[in-house]
């Protein structure tokens, strides 16, 4: 990222970027991630945008970030290549070495465009920040004037965190 935008906080595969460009980025902001700001959305590869669509062509924004069953999804991505180097006998029970990644579709008048972004596990992320995730992309469409929000990514972020910290009086 340049010099001027720098990571503060993470929860899930969101993540708050501040300095002379704040943007709440979806996805790994040191790989590809789409980064969303009261302005519009864009696609980024590292530290260079690939794009950019304006909020007011946005008719449906999805993301589609993968769940873990994991506590944490650490505990997966440490614990489980253990486990499947002891049950295979040292070989591997996935094919290839692509860097996993996960949908952002963006619907406008005349297209839809999917832009896969890079995971920050390989075992995927809490269900509950994931479903966040899902919901805050259904909020920014449904609600324009929530989008100001997105100015103050780090302050949005502590917003979200809690609310996925609280449980709903019915259990799931």
């Amino acid at each position: 990222m340049p010099a001027t935008t720098r990571v503060i906080r993470r929860r899930g595969p969101l993540t708050a970027l501040e300095g002379a460009a704040p943007a709440l980025a979806i996805g790994d902001a040191a790989a590809r991630h789409v980064r969303l700001t009261p302005d519009g959305l864009a696609p980024w590869l590292g530290e260079s945008p690939a794009g950019f669509i304006p909020w007011g062509d946005v008719r449906l924004l999805v993301v589609e970030p993968p769940t873990t069953r994991w506590p944490h999804p650490m505990i997966g991505d440490s614990v489980g290549p253990q486990l499947e180097g002891l049950l295979s006998g040292g070989g591997s029970f996935v094919e290839g070495t692509e860097t996993p990644t996960f949908a952002v579709r963006v619907t406008t008048d005349d297209d839809v465009i999917e832009w896969g972004v890079t995971q920050h596990y390989l075992s995927g992320y809490r269900r509950a920040e994931a479903r966040a995730t899902t919901r805050l992309a259904e909020y920014l469409i449904d609600r324009p004037e929530a989008r100001v929000l997105l100015a103050r990514p780090a302050e949005l972020l502590d917003r979200i965190a809690t609310l996925v910290r609280l449980r709903p009086p019915i259990a799931e």
